[in-house]
């Protein structure tokens, strides 16, 4: 069971969140702590630690992990995934931090090609960083028109190719806060709705403005403030990230349109005597003017992080604005650490169109598993069960904790 959980989880996930990687011990516990890796070395008899031993005190790589395993989504259905990530520190210290490229490649059920290549580059003194996100995607899906209103009835198949470019560079200002500029392209084209003018009705996507391709190109100022204690299983700490997206024809966009993210995540301990947390996540994506293509429109399951909306496709809600809750209360099962557990809800609301106003409230809600693979940097397996309304529901697997 522990191996099969490990292999269903995603590396790619935590790399996007993961601005600062920090290896901080955040158990707040005297109890010996086990992980996954422990349990192997008990398993097979093991006295010394192969798999740890380029963790040494000092050494900065590189590092290199390449793995194979089955994945799960909603929206992919199984899918077989690889992944191949070099890590690497700019100096000779075992809590600084990482360097890394990530490169996952997947092909799941429904066919869909996913080949994603997340990166995050310090300088020596890591006062810069350089985080960067390239995507390629042969995506059929399906999409079910505008707002949160929007009935399962209005299941829209739709078939594209996406290409993604995004790079930010960050300085440090203060503790824990960064200012930048990012560039960010998406393009996408081959793109087919397979439902519109059916029956004589047209789907919401062509009623929007059905294009084969479309382009979204433009620059972003970015504030970054991250007091977190470990990005991988925050114990305190917040978390706030604003940017500010301008996309624009003179830089080859499709259409002129200005966006706003506010990401901000609070975590709470509800006790020092073991492992229990309350965490709480603030999300809004809002289109501020012009008209963006209607597959950047903001969407469930379509943020940064591809991880808001569990319960639900990614897709599923679709709109000009979103506005995002989500709380959790993580705990451990076994004070050892090796299981966790998770009690999760959100509620969704995106804006009708053409007008501006938000829908319906969507909530969503389940429980989920937490086996932890590395004590030292606090990594674990996340293995969620989500319900939605209107019978949506389905599995959701991640490496380490969804936000």
């Amino acid at each position: 069971m522990l191996v099969i959980a490990l292999c269903m989880s995603s590396p790619a996930e935590v790399q996007a969140q993961v601005v600062h990687q920090e290896v901080v011990d955040t158990v707040p516990t005297p109890v010996p702590q086990l992980d996954v890796v422990d349990v192997l070395k008990m398993a097979l008899n093991i006295k010394r630690d192969p798999l740890r031993k380029t963790e040494r005190k000092g050494e900065t790589g590189p590092f290199f992990s390449i793995i194979a395993y089955p994945g799960y989504a909603i929206v992919t259905g199984f899918a077989g995934v690889g992944v191949a990530n070099i890590s690497f520190r700019t100096k000779k210290n075992p809590k600084g931090a990482l360097s890394f490229v990530n490169n996952q490649f997947q092909y799941t059920q429904y066919n869909q090609v996913i080949f994603q290549s997340l990166s995050n580059f310090y300088t020596s003194d890591e006062k810069w960083q350089f985080p960067g996100d390239i995507r390629f995607f042969h995506f059929p899906t399906y999409t079910y028109g505008l707002s949160s209103n929007s009935p399962s009835s209005a299941l829209d198949k739709i078939d594209y190719e996406h290409f993604r470019f995004y790079r930010t560079v960050y300085r440090q200002v203060h503790d824990n806060t960064y200012v930048g500029l990012g560039y960010n392209m998406d393009y996408r084209w081959n793109i087919k709705d397979y439902n519109a003018g059916a029956n004589g009705t047209l789907s919401d996507y062509q009623r929007y403005g059905l294009t084969r391709s479309s382009m979204s190109s433009g620059f972003s100022a970015n504030f970054l403030y991250d007091s977190r204690d470990n990005a991988n299983r925050p114990v305190r700490g917040n978390y706030v990230n604003i940017q500010v997206n301008t996309w624009d024809k003179v830089f080859g966009s499709t259409h002129n349109w200005n966006s706003l993210v506010i990401d901000i995540r609070q975590y709470v301990p509800v006790t020092h005597k073991w492992y229990a947390v309350f965490a709480f996540w603030g999300y809004a994506w809002i289109t501020l003017s012009g008209k963006p293509p209607y597959l950047d429109m903001p969407s469930v399951g379509w943020d940064s992080y591809n991880n808001t909306g569990r319960g639900y496709a990614a897709g599923r809600y679709r709109g000009r604005n979103m506005l995002y809750f989500e709380t959790e209360f993580r705990f451990d099962i076994l004070r050892n650490g090796l299981l966790g557990g998770v009690v999760f809800g959100n509620v969704q609301t995106l804006s009708d169109y053409p007008g501006k106003y938000f829908g319906a409230i969507q909530p969503g809600g389940g429980l989920g598993l937490r086996i932890k693979f590395n004590k030292h940097t606090q990594s674990s397996s996340s293995i969620d069960y989500g319900f939605g309304t209107h019978g949506s529901n389905g599995l959701a697997t991640n490496l380490n904790e969804v936000f």
